[in-house]
């Protein structure tokens, strides 16, 4: 659970915001704001800090699902019922909150921490953002949109009529999403033109 695939891709995109610019490393918040030198061992210091607050986060997150289980159970042994329904709906909000405000917290402590310092520079412009963000996102991604919509559809067609009533939202919601990727995918092709 804590050694996930998404967890590491956290990791690497708090690391990414350090970057070397030919002269050292720099800094630069959500990878495209104000560059601010750096050391490599400030830069290590702000990974190994990030990281452990992570680890603690995602740690505090397994007694809080217990509490929540032993408090649906007393509260609301009948789940499918109305109170049982907001009782989970709460509890994972009253998780996940703080949680996030955590992860939040953590991500936030370089700029908070270099705030006193001179940028090197400006932040990225928009284009150039959108160019950076383009370039992490592969054609394989974009094409893997429409095809999980399409599982998604099928799943849900098994519990649910699809294409009657409110069925029809997760249609709508599997267009959405195919329809976003391409355009996404059209958008990168843009960009790497120019």
């Amino acid at each position: 659970m804590f050694r996930n695939v998404h967890f590491d891709r956290l990791r690497q995109a708090f690391a990414d915001q350090f970057s070397s610019d030919g002269r050292g490393l720099i800094y630069r918040k959500y990878e495209k704001g104000v560059p601010i030198r750096v050391s490599a061992d400030e830069r290590d210091r702000f990974i190994a800090t990030y990281n452990k607050h992570l680890r603690y986060a995602t740690w505090s997150l397994v007694p809080a699902v217990i509490a929540m289980i032993l408090l649906l159970v007393w509260l609301a042994p009948d789940v499918r019922s109305l109170i049982g329904q907001m009782v989970i709906w709460v509890g994972i909000a009253a998780i996940l909150m703080p949680f996030l405000a955590v992860c939040l917290w953590a991500w936030n402590a370089p700029s908070r921490e270099l705030q006193d310092r001179t940028p090197e520079g400006d932040a990225l412009t928009r284009d150039e953002a959108h160019a950076l963000g383009f370039s992490k996102i592969s054609y394989r991604q974009l094409a893997l949109v429409p095809l999980l919509s399409l599982l998604m559809i099928w799943k849900i067609s098994t519990k649910f009529e699809v294409f009657q009533g409110w069925g029809l939202i997760w249609v709508v919601v599997a267009a959405a999403l195919t329809v976003f990727a391409g355009i996404q995918a059209i958008r990168k092709w843009r960009f790497e033109k120019r």
